[in-house]
């Protein structure tokens, strides 16, 4: 299993909830990075986790104009695989800036279908992230999150059509499969469904890891995305603590 951390960027200018100057935020971001660098990650993701309440889809322009400075001016080791998510579900803005980063895949929470959220319905764009996708100077992969989490999926639906249709229709390269929110862990009969779906290489779980679970998952998924798990205390809001990143890392060495 590969692990990506994440860097929740603080509050971004052109958000409501900005409330540092753009320095502040990079250096941070910057403090995260070199934490996970150190760890030992595989990846990392970048997220305007910061940015509450979210936009639906249609990042402001100078959130946008921020987001890509942000990520312009980290200093990241080449050798790790770097995304892009644009929270809520802005996919389209997360491949510009992933194009303008030199980034290698984006993260988008509704490819497809639809899904209830506080931010309303939210129906996926999967025809238009296609279309400007083949249109960028590099090739971005898409991961895309099947019933994403702090969501709830249409009444009926099930969640190994909608893991199938992402990869045969709308064009997604690898699954992600989360709990219910931020740092809930990922639902084990769930997992086992996509497993069977998903080609290998492919299937990412999306939160709940910790450092007493990640060797049971790690025998099912590919990729195992951590955010909360990896901060001081596991306190979302903190910084990146090493010694836990080391310890996730050395689970799966």
């Amino acid at each position: 299993m590969k692990i990506f951390g994440v860097i929740h960027l603080k509050g971004l200018p052109g958000s409501t909830s900005n409330s540092l100057p753009l320095d502040e935020i990079i250096k941070l971001a910057q403090n995260d990075i070199d934490t996970l660098t150190e760890g030992g990650v595989h990846g990392i993701i970048i997220e305007n986790f910061g940015d509450a309440p979210f936009v639906k889809d249609n990042l402001s322009k100078r959130s946008l104009v921020s987001f890509t400075t942000v990520v312009s001016k980290l200093n990241i080791d080449q050798k790790l695989e770097i995304g892009i998510n644009v929270l809520r579900n802005d996919g389209l803005s997360a491949l510009a800036i992933a194009e303008a980063t030199n980034a290698d895949f984006v993260r988008i929470n509704v490819l497809n279908n639809i899904m209830y959220t506080d931010q309303g319905i939210i129906e996926g764009k999967a025809y238009e992230v296609s279309q400007l996708r083949s249109t960028l100077n590099k090739n971005i992969k898409i991961f895309a999150d099947v019933f994403v989490k702090h969501a709830t999926p249409p009444y009926g639906s099930k969640i190994e059509n909608h893991a199938k249709e992402l990869l045969e229709r709308a064009g997604a390269d690898v699954v992600i499969v989360s709990g219910d929110g931020t740092g809930e862990e990922t639902d084990m009969s769930d997992l086992k469904k996509i497993r069977n779906i998903v080609p290998e290489g492919k299937l990412a779980i999306g939160s709940g890891l910790t450092v007493e679970n990640i060797e049971e998952f790690s025998k099912i998924s590919d990729i195992g995305i951590v955010g909360t798990d990896l901060k001081v205390d596991g306190v979302l809001d903190n910084p990146v603590e090493l010694k836990r990143v080391k310890d996730i890392v050395s689970k799966i060495s």
